[in-house]
């Protein structure tokens, strides 16, 4: 049985309820582990997920340094606020990069086993790249007999996510940057940002080319 694992911190309590909600449903175990050694465990435990609780009002400095040590993992980690957890509505901003339908998969996991709904956030682009790979991840999720509401969204590719960190939803699920720029550094990246301002659990997909499914 793959582990979820929960990062042992001052807020484990509230990773915790989310993992066992998760863990009951989709018939995986929990650990424990830490942050500065957590590349190595999920290599070496098969780990499916990684559940971070950073609590209602995080500093900068505390997400920013989670971030930091996750940059790396070829499984999707969580970051969770708080709150009863809650798996009715999977929101999904999908931008024009190709490594965005590596959240389809990781989205149907979480339908299937919860029932839950999916809306696809689809930025404001002058190009066609976001409206192929929204085709292509809804043809995936249809498949599964998941059918995602298509919404409009103001923003293009460059601000989608933070946008959508605005509706609503249980679960967001959100692209790691592949690189930090200058902007990323003198004031942030879009991670950092989106996670702030989300009240819902922000799940961040990295994206690697050798990702591997959640549970199938």
């Amino acid at each position: 049985m793959r582990p979820i694992v929960i990062i042992k911190n001052q807020k484990s309590d509230i990773a915790r309820r989310w993992a066992e909600a998760v863990a009951e449903r989709m018939e995986f175990a929990i650990e424990d582990g830490e942050l500065d050694t957590i590349e190595e465990m999920v290599e070496s435990h098969d780990v499916a997920l990684v559940v971070i609780g950073i609590g209602e009002t995080p500093t900068r400095k505390e997400v920013q340094h989670c971030l930091d040590l996750t940059r790396a993992l070829r499984v999707p980690y969580i970051f969770v606020k708080g709150g009863e957890p809650r798996f009715g509505r999977i929101g999904m901003p999908v931008k024009r990069f190709e490594e965005e339908k590596e959240k389809g998969p990781y989205c149907g996991s979480f339908a299937r086993n919860f029932g839950s709904k999916v809306t696809m956030y689809q930025p404001n682009d002058y190009g066609t790249g976001a409206k192929r790979n929204i085709s292509s991840i809804r043809e995936l999720l249809e498949k599964q007999n998941i059918t995602p509401e298509i919404k409009q969204c103001q923003k293009d590719s460059d601000g989608v996510e933070l946008e959508a960190a605005g509706f609503g939803d249980d679960i967001l699920i959100v692209g790691a940057s592949r690189d930090y720029g200058l902007d990323d550094i003198l004031f942030g990246p879009k991670e950092r940002k989106i996670i702030m301002k989300a009240p819902m659990p922000v799940m961040m997909i990295n994206p690697r080319g050798d990702l591997y499914p959640l549970c199938d």
